[in-house]
């Protein structure tokens, strides 16, 4: 590094980040973007966090923990992968694939020029795993969620979707076929007991405001390779944070477990809320309202297999099934020989034997795939991320912690992740918004001229303004 460098990293002020999650990620290049001297710590030796990469110990292949997309409607996500440079490895697939038990294929896409929420009439009007009946009550669903607009559903913060689907004479049978594969992705958790708020958010920021927030984009490298050019100088893998250093009622700092002691104007915790908490003296947790309730926040795992056959059985690039037990198939490869299957809020399958489930996902591969018939399995590696998100169920956001310190709390320490108080649940949108939050705070608190990171949301389209959408 230069000497003018040097100079004008110690002329500003210093931050450092704890975690090299998306959160972390995210705050960490706010920061640096703005003149502060970050220093960003990660305890492994790639970035990333839950949607990171590993390496396969018998392939050697690199290989994503679990498959994770992004919609449309990510508008901050996107803002990073642009600060990242990578926006143009994510690749997007304007028409959703499902299939049934039996294979049969069906698919939702948009009606080019039309406006939200007109742009999937269509395609939802001819939607044929579903029938007459099963529309008409989805279409009555869909209006009642644009009547509510955003101020409605946050009334809904403690039902449990359950109930609110119970209200709108919603049939049974379109919670396999519709709410399932749409909800259970992307709060991670059972579709019933789940918030109504943050369920009928999905419906409104990818469906129902903008034409463009539907669109899935699925990353088109190992989720590691997206990060490889952080634009943050001081960046510190295979380092561990042993000790937060505390002076009175301020944070001064971290010693590592080198016995390194790096000091700051301010410091970001941007682990998982579990790793927080054994960071913090009990007294001054207790003076901090953010540590009262973590520990009542509920985590939920995700399952993610890794699947090679010995021929193509793919061609499509994913598939929503509408049974499971994997809910979600993609295509890892060019060939369709390499699959990803994923089950969220799985927590029946922690513990359980991996040989076994391997043969009940091979078994449900050849079953929905024409191509996987007579095709034999060679490998197949599972993951489970015990504690992959935070469990939406209502009133989880009295759980949620702010990202700055209150009044009477640990004056210059931050929180940053997707379980603090972003207006989104556990998804790679909700912790780059935490991060950036985390940002904004710090900024303001130490006198920067640009205090705002948080990228706003899309602006819902006329037609859904007129339905009700503000």
């Amino acid at each position: 590094m230069s000497d003018l460098a040097d100079k004008t990293v110690e002329a500003g002020k210093r931050v450092i980040v704890v975690g090299g999650g998306l959160a972390g990620m995210a705050c960490a290049v706010a920061l640096e973007s703005s003149g502060f001297a970050v220093t960003l710590l990660e305890s492994r030796k790639s970035l990333g966090g839950r949607a990171g990469s590993f390496d396969d110990p018998q392939s050697g292949e690199e290989l994503d923990n679990c498959q994770h997309v992004l919609l449309g409607c990510c508008t901050n996500l996107l803002n990073l992968y642009d600060r990242l440079g990578v926006r143009d490895r994510i690749r997007w697939e304007k028409a959703i694939y499902f299939r049934d038990e039996k294979g049969k294929r069906y698919s939702l896409s948009a009606t080019p020029g039309l406006a939200a929420p007109m742009h999937l009439g269509w395609s939802f009007a001819t939607f044929s795993a579903l029938t007459l009946k099963e529309r008409f009550a989805y279409s009555r669903a869909m209006i009642a969620m644009l009547r509510l607009g955003k101020a409605g559903r946050k009334k809904l913060a403690d039902m449990p979707f359950g109930h609110w689907l119970d209200r709108h004479k919603q049939p049974a049978s379109l919670l396999p076929k519709m709410y399932e594969p749409v909800l259970v992705g992307a709060l991670n958790e059972n579709v019933r007991i789940a918030s109504a708020e943050y369920a009928i958010e999905v419906f409104q920021d990818a469906m129902l405001a903008h034409a463009d927030g539907y669109m899935m984009g699925v990353p088109g490298c190992p989720l590691s390779q997206l990060y490889g050019k952080l634009p943050v100088k001081d960046v510190r893998l295979s380092t561990r944070v042993a000790e937060v250093l505390f002076e009175g009622d301020s944070v001064i700092g971290v010693k590592l477990a080198d016995g390194e002691e790096l000091r700051a104007d301010a410091v970001v915790l941007a682990t998982n809320h579990h790793a927080v908490q054994k960071w913090l003296p009990d007294e001054l947790a207790k003076q901090d309202k953010r540590f009262s309730r973590l520990a009542d926040i509920e985590a939920v795992p995700i399952l993610g297999v890794h699947l090679w056959f010995d021929r193509p059985v793919m061609t499509d690039s994913h598939a929503a099934l509408i049974t499971g037990p994997l809910q979600w198939l993609f295509r890892k490869d060019a060939e369709g020989k390499s699959l990803h299957g994923v089950i969220s809020a799985a927590r029946e399958w922690v513990g359980k034997d991996k040989d076994e489930c391997l043969k009940l996902f091979e078994a449900q591969v050849r079953s929905v795939l024409p191509g996987a018939h007579d095709a034999k399995l060679e490998r197949g590696v599972i993951v489970i991320e015990k504690r992959a998100t935070f469990s939406p169920r209502p009133g989880i956001d009295h759980l949620r912690p702010q990202q700055a310190p209150p009044e009477g709390g640990i004056r210059n320490l931050y929180l940053a992740g997707d379980y603090t108080l972003t207006g989104w649940p556990a998804t790679m949108e909700g912790a780059v918004r935490g991060g950036y939050f985390a940002a904004e705070a710090i900024a303001k608190a130490l006198g920067s001229s640009n205090t705002k990171f948080v990228i706003p949301d899309l602006v819902p389209q006329l037609p859904a303004r007129l339905m009700g959408l503000k």
